[in-house]
């Protein structure tokens, strides 16, 4: 219930291109800003940010809006909560007491949750600050060098052990203070049940890491136990970390520690730094390495790998130089290598983490990581791999399904010239195995191509002539190959509405969506789009350069395409009411035929709207063109 007012003000306020950076890593692409869309997969961008119109769009999956829409959908947001959260970012006052109305039991249930995981982080938070029971974990905060502006960065905590605030449930009573739903807060993990039911806390004694989303808000925690408090009084050994459980809030899977702070540094810096715990994460930033992101208490995962894919092409892999490191290394290069991103690894020695590493070497790593593949290679060597014959066999076996990831060709091969080199195979020896048109068979030839569906004597079956092109959507589509520059306002103006014919649609999406990131797609690219049989016709129709050296206005000949276009629909649309009436006269349906008439008259009045049209500039997005 915002008042209409404020709510307008809101969304002027909002500035879409830091909102939405702060997401997904956008490069500018004319006027706007372009992406891999964070709603779906997608290798290829065809996510939009229009900084004038203050919106997004994809034109891959159709999701589209304004700043609200994308922070409720990101942060699976209600909207009164989204709008409380643009206003403080973007300085707008909302009234105080609104309600949502509208709310399900879901929506209310999620903004409890959300609540009791601030009040528990703002907790920590001060206990760390100023609280004497907060005195070890101030103490640890300087032992590790973290400093008091990076601990506001990342809303650092403490969780008191009992011997420091003389009880096992602090947070339980201070939640239960705050009027919180302590079963809630159960199901969160945040208190634990004991076996005589009576509720305490869950963290104690550690250092405690807010898992925080790109909104900066909590959704989980991540504990470090102190060094203190590294094994209880029987002598037995605490984790060193402890991680909230998944919730209704986390899944740990989806997430990645620090991307609240990494996410636009990584676009900045063009790559992303992967290091496997919290306080390396910290570490890094403190070095200036903000780009710095970690998996929670779990191994790589396609989802984190599709997050790290939203902002940037390469990922470095700097995890500990231990067994445990190299082999979550091994772990997770072919998940990267999956997500199209180019896998990189700084091979630190052995026993040695980010944090511990001197920071001259560290940064002598970092300025040039090494291929992944040829690191993996490498570790395949010193483990054997030239002993014999055999053990060269397994380690070309278990290198060309990496291979076949490799997005580029070029880089594919060099990859294989250089892991034949390292295994002293013959130049090629790798690289002929990878045969494109299918994966090679147990001999390591490739495996034999299915049998034709008829004898080579047969004949072939006569091809079925094809439907006629419509030929006002071949005239636009031709306008848009031959002049690419067109795109950004073919796009307002709705060109996908009127290149509808199955043969045309995909290839003008095309050419529009990669116009507006500046690139221009080959004849053959856009004609892989469509059957095969259809690309002769199409080709010899719209590939032939019949605006290429107009001298006329390219921007009113699109407007003049495109009221072409519209023109054809009404009149095959009238057609089809006519046949409607008719036949709805001949069952006596009379009401029916009148209601037919009535919308042949309006189709008849916009028929004759559309010459007028023609007089409004291109330029105005409310352009009569999308009636």
């Amino acid at each position: 219930m915002i008042p209409d007012e404020k709510l307008q003000e809101l969304r002027d306020r909002i500035d879409i291109v830091d909102l939405v950076g702060r997401y997904v890593g956008l490069k500018r692409a004319g006027k706007n800003f372009t992406a891999c869309c964070p709603f779906h997969q997608e290798r290829t961008p065809s996510f939009f940010v229009n900084p004038e119109r203050r919106s997004f769009k994809c034109f891959g999956c159709g999701v589209w809006g304004d700043g609200l829409e994308f922070v409720m959908r990101m942060d699976g947001l209600g909207f009164l909560e989204a709008a409380r959260h643009l206003a403080g970012m973007f300085g707008v006052t909302l009234p105080e007491g609104l309600v949502d109305r509208k709310s399900s039991e879901q929506q209310v249930e999620l903004e409890k949750a959300r609540a009791i995981t601030q009040i528990a982080a703002d907790l920590y938070r001060e206990i760390l600050e100023s609280r004497p029971e907060g005195k070890l974990g101030r103490l640890y905060q300087q032992q590790r060098a973290i400093s008091p502006e990076l601990a506001a960065t990342f809303m650092l905590g403490y969780a008191p052990a009992p011997a420091e605030s003389g009880s096992w449930d602090r947070l339980t009573r201070h939640l239960q203070s705050k009027g919180c739903d302590l079963a809630l807060a159960e199901k969160l993990g945040l208190v634990v049940r004991s076996d005589k039911g009576s509720l305490y806390d869950r963290f104690r004694g550690r250092l405690m890491f807010p898992v925080l989303q790109s909104n900066r808000k909590p959704i989980a925690f991540s504990g470090r136990i102190l060094p203190e408090y590294a094994k209880d009084a029987d002598g037995r050994e605490a984790p060193k970390y402890m991680n909230s459980p998944e919730s209704l809030l986390y899944t740990k899977s989806k997430t990645l520690f620090g991307l609240h702070v990494a996410g636009q540094a990584m676009s900045r810096a063009r790559r992303a730094i992967l290091v496997e715990g919290n306080v390396d994460v910290v570490s890094m930033h403190q070095r200036g390495y903000i780009e710095t992101v970690a998996p929670l208490g779990t191994a790589l995962t396609a989802q984190q790998a599709a997050i790290l894919a939203r902002f940037t092409d390469t990922v470095v892999l700097c995890f500990d130089g231990d067994n445990a490191g190299r082999k979550a290394i091994r772990a997770a290069i072919p998940i990267l290598l999956d997500e199209g991103l180019d896998a990189r690894v700084v091979a630190l020695d052995a026993g040695a983490d980010p944090d511990s590493t001197d920071p001259k070497r560290l940064a002598a790593l970092l300025e040039e990581p090494g291929s992944a593949l040829e690191w993996l290679v490498r570790q395949w060597v010193a483990q054997g791999a030239l002993d014999s014959i055999d053990a060269q066999e397994r380690a070309v076996a278990a290198l060309r399904p990496l291979l076949a990831k490799v997005k580029s060709d070029a880089a594919r091969e060099r990859y294989a010239e250089r892991a034949a080199k390292l295994l002293r195979l013959p130049a090629g020896r790798i690289s002929s195995r990878q045969h494109p048109h299918g994966p090679p068979g147990p001999q390591g030839n490739r495996a034999a191509p299915s049998p034709p569906s008829r004898t080579a004597a047969s004949p072939p079956a006569p091809a079925r002539p094809l439907p006629e092109l419509p030929r006002h959507q071949v005239a636009l589509l031709a306008l848009l190959v031959d002049n690419p520059h067109l795109a950004d306002k073919a796009e307002r103006a709705g060109v996908q509405q009127y290149v509808t014919d199955r043969r045309l649609a995909p290839i003008a999406e095309e050419v529009v969506r990669r116009a507006l990131v500046g690139e221009n797609p080959t004849e053959g690219e856009l004609l892989e789009l469509i059957p095969a049989e259809t690309r002769r016709q199409v080709h010899d129709a719209v590939f032939v350069g019949t605006f290429r050296d107009t001298q006329d206005d390219p921007v009113m000949l699109l407007q003049g395409c495109i009221l072409d276009c519209r023109r054809e629909q009404l009149k095959a649309e009238s057609r089809r009411l006519d046949v409607q009436m008719r036949e709805a006269k001949e069952r006596g349906e009379l009401d029916r035929a009148r209601e037919l008439s009535l919308k042949k008259i309006e189709h008849n009045r916009m028929l004759a709207n559309l010459d007028e049209q023609a007089l409004i500039p291109m330029a105005n997005p409310q352009s009569g063109l999308r009636a």
